[in-house]
């Protein structure tokens, strides 16, 4: 049953010879350009093993493509939060939540990891660099399980949850 819902949330393009996993959003109803590029760099960025692309390997994580949580903010307000993307995971290395945005200055990224059950973030790693995010995440939830199986062929859908849940910065 998992796989069929992985299958129904990956599209492949391969059209253009590149291999990318879209995540199952609406991008016509998100109106910070930042989560925009946040969304991209997940669905883009190879993780070291270089087979898999960040959103591939949160799929392994054990993400959930129907439950993603976004906050998505005002670019042009510089002391409102911080546009978001979080994932539920369950690996041996952490069982609960992944939260990515934008660290205080917007010079890089704040990754949260929260445990289910708890309320407070187990770990939180501030200034990760764009080059350095897919690595960050693999070591930070990835324990090599291969999960699900990419295939070749799938179907988007516009499954997402907007709104502000997510842990407080």
């Amino acid at each position: 049953m998992q796989t069929q819902t992985v299958n129904a949330a990956i599209q492949l393009d391969t059209s253009d010879d590149f291999n990318q996993s879209k995540l199952p959003i609406d991008r016509e109803s998100i109106r910070s350009r930042r989560l925009l590029r946040l969304i991209e760099l997940v669905e883009v960025l190879r993780v070291p093993d270089n087979d898999r692309t960040i959103w591939q390997m949160l799929l392994d994580a054990g993400a959930n493509p129907d439950f993603i949580l976004l906050r998505d903010c005002d670019d042009e307000s510089r002391l409102a939060r911080r546009p978001a993307l979080q994932v539920n995971v369950n690996t041996s290395k952490l069982h609960g939540f992944l939260v990515i945005t934008h660290n205080s200055d917007d010079t890089g990224y704040k990754i949260l990891l929260q445990d289910k059950g708890h309320s407070v973030p187990v770990k939180t790693v501030d200034n990760v660099i764009v080059r350095k995010l897919a690595a960050t995440l693999v070591e930070l939830i990835d324990d090599g399980t291969k999960r699900v199986e990419i295939p070749s062929q799938g179907l988007a859908t516009n499954a997402v949850i907007a709104g502000d849940y997510l842990l407080s910065s």
